[in-house]
């Protein structure tokens, strides 16, 4: 959970998974998977790398790789800061 001062509407990418609910719960676990799987690979790189990485992902995934998670998401991987 993020925490920001009261008043303060959450940032697109903290709340890329509120973007899911509409997803059946089969596609909300393949979405929460691939975006683990493209946070390990594309973490602080430029968001258009995070989402092609996302994008890519949701396809092999039989995913929509259009809906709105995706760019949410890729903000979020893009903004992450990995060792």
């Amino acid at each position: 959970m993020v925490r920001r001062p009261a008043g303060q509407p959450p940032a697109v990418e903290d709340d890329w998974r509120s973007l899911l609910d509409d997803l059946p719960m089969e596609q909300r676990l393949k979405a929460i998977a691939v975006y683990e799987l493209a946070s390990d690979r594309a973490a602080g790189q430029p968001v258009e790398t995070a989402a092609a990485t996302l994008r890519a992902a949701a396809t092999a995934e039989g995913l929509d790789d259009g809906h709105p998670w995706i760019r949410a998401a890729a903000a979020r991987i893009s903004a992450e800061q990995r060792p």
